[in-house]
């Protein structure tokens, strides 16, 4: 699964301003794209929040949902340099934020995640697209590690 088909420059927002968790999850759903419905996707998004933490620690937190009103699968990026409490499994701040959006339809999420995983478990990569001045910068950080 390539992570680079799936996320587009508009999707990305570098240096984003949020101060919560709740924010950035609202603006990540207007990022992600291809939904038929913001609000049925956001309440997904919390309720499997509710099930299982999405703040993975290493500064990353992955919000995701399988949704009935996701059209086709998408990603949306945001940093925050000086990062955000999403009550991270390390206690750590949140700096990075990716949100998989995907049909409920199978497990396309998870194949997704898994790429997601692979590619930032570098800690200097994770360091260096928080850093990204630009999305195009943050997408070349990535393709760099899909090579």
């Amino acid at each position: 699964m390539k992570i680079r088909a799936l996320l587009p420059p508009e999707a990305i927002i570098v240096r984003a301003d949020v101060q919560t968790k709740e924010a950035a999850i609202d603006l990540l759903a207007d990022q992600v794209g291809h939904l038929s419905d913001k609000e049925e996707y956001e309440r997904d998004v919390w309720k499997r929040a509710g099930e299982c933490v999405t703040a993975i620690g290493m500064g990353m937190a992955v919000p995701h949902a399988k949704s009935d009103a996701v059209k086709q699968a998408g990603l949306a990026a945001i940093t925050v340099p000086d990062g955000i409490d999403c009550r991270a499994l390390d206690g750590q701040p949140t700096r990075l934020l990716f949100m998989i959006a995907a049909p409920d339809d199978g497990d396309l999420h998870l194949q997704i995640l898994s790429s997601l995983m692979t590619l930032l478990v570098e800690e200097e990569r994770r360091e260096r697209l928080v850093q990204a001045a630009t999305p195009e910068a943050f997408l070349a950080e990535l393709e760099a590690a899909e090579a």
